[in-house]
């Protein structure tokens, strides 16, 4: 399995490179296709994911051929997901994280991506990643990037003290989390709309089996992707200001917690300096995680932006 070492974050960075789309539309992660080598000629599209998620929920994406044929596809799991791994920490944010994709994209020396963030988790870590690889960087899309007023920090605290109630020596010791607790961060991070049940009971076991055992590194994973989302400082604005590449800004037109439209209207009036009108695009009914629930939308949606963003800079 492809893994890029981050040495200075006491990291192994767990990555796919253009995995061959039909096997990754069926992957799970006990059964992940491999890399193949950068294709010639084409451009390269980074994914970053939500937060509790991992790089397979870009089946749709990969598996797409609009997508696989148009640009070479990357997918990271980014610090406390997925198969990457890393040392205990003492502190850490969302730059961080953005910090450690950097670190594996700069080693893969790519000329330059467009990148597509999604959530809280990746359209932050996507935007930080703008922000410090601006001759990179050609083009930013990020999907239900949201905001953190204190009802939405005081019920994700809420859920992640649920979550831990067997760990750490309380309750039973198992580790495992509680039925009500999982139900509930699945609602916030997938949606609750009744289309995406199966998404959420898929999540419910990913999440169990990654971050339900025991304690140790399970306990230590949990608790930074909480503390990480619902504890971050907004970007400053000058650092926002600073983003000169096209932006553009989707949400589910349903989505009335993760990310509503006044969170996505405060996004878009910060990048006063991107190239271009930044649009707001909303897909209707649609919830949180657009590109799950409505992946054919989005990935139309992504292949005109990165080509239309890429034929002005010439």
């Amino acid at each position: 399995m492809p893994f890029k070492r981050v040495e200075y974050r006491d990291l192994d960075m767990f990555y796919v490179l253009n995995p061959d789309p039909a096997n990754f539309a069926r992957a799970t992660h006990e059964n992940l296709p491999p890399s193949n080598p950068l294709k010639p000629g084409l451009p390269v599209l980074v994914f970053i994911h939500a937060a509790g998620s991992n790089l397979t929920s870009w089946r749709a994406q990969i598996g797409d051929a609009r997508l696989s044929n148009s640009f070479n596809l990357v997918a990271v799991d980014c610090r406390f997901h997925g198969f990457t791994k890393g040392g205990e920490r003492t502190s850490h944010t969302l730059e961080n994280s953005a910090e450690c994709v950097m670190a594996t994209l700069d080693e893969m020396d790519f000329p330059s991506y467009s990148i597509y963030g999604e959530g809280v988790h990746g359209s932050v870590i996507a935007t930080w990643i703008a922000i410090k690889r601006p001759d990179k960087v050609s083009s930013l899309l990020i999907a239900s990037p949201g905001f953190m007023p204190p009802h939405v920090v005081a019920m994700l605290r809420d859920v992640h003290d649920a979550l831990m109630e067997n760990k750490n020596g309380r309750g039973d010791g198992t580790g495992t989390f509680p039925p009500d607790a999982l139900e509930g961060i699945c609602a916030y991070f997938i949606g609750g709309n009744e289309r995406l049940r199966d998404a959420r009971e898929r999540m419910k076991v990913h999440f169990q089996e990654r971050y339900g055992r025991g304690e140790g590194a399970s306990a230590h994973d949990v608790s930074w992707l909480f503390l990480a989302v619902y504890n971050r400082k907004p970007i400053p604005q000058d650092l926002l200001a600073s983003i000169r590449c096209p932006v553009l800004i989707l949400r589910g037109g349903d989505d009335h917690i993760v990310c509503p439209l006044e969170a996505c209207e405060m996004w878009q009036r910060s990048f006063v300096n991107a190239r271009g009108p930044v649009q707001i695009h909303a897909i209707s009914s649609a919830p949180g995680l657009i590109s799950l629930s409505d992946s054919n939308i989005v990935n139309r949606i992504i292949l005109q932006f990165v080509q239309r963003s890429i034929a002005a800079a010439k």
